[in-house]
């Protein structure tokens, strides 16, 4: 867990319990507390409050990075062979168009490395 270090366990342990949607009767109930120490922690001046936006952010930009990376992966391999023969005609050229300009670069440089061995 990024930036968590200073925390407690079960204060680690309730951060990534409520980013996977345990309700805090379970959250308590888990880690030995009440309902009203769980709650608290997380209301807007809660203790944890801070700390589970920023484990949140921290997740959410990871799965960004993750999805992009799929992206480039999927346009590296076999699917983007059927985008040079047929690009109209496929959903991965949308995909290739919505990357950076540097990113596609890179993927026509694997592109063309592909297609060289091929012949």
């Amino acid at each position: 867990m990024p930036k968590l270090k200073y925390l407690r366990p079960k204060h680690k342990q309730a951060i990534e319990m409520k980013w996977n949607n345990f309700p805090y009767q379970e959250i308590a109930k888990e880690l030995g507390v009440s309902y009203d120490t769980v709650k608290s922690w997380f209301r807007v001046k809660g203790f944890l409050r801070q700390d589970y936006l920023t484990y949140a952010n921290n997740q959410e930009s990871e799965k960004k990075a993750q999805d992009k990376q799929a992206q480039i992966n999927t346009l590296n391999g076999s699917k983007w062979q059927q985008v040079a023969t047929n690009p109209t005609n496929s959903a991965v050229f949308s995909v290739f168009n919505k990357l950076p300009k540097k990113e596609q670069d890179e993927v026509m440089k694997r592109f063309n490395e592909l297609t060289k061995n091929q012949k």
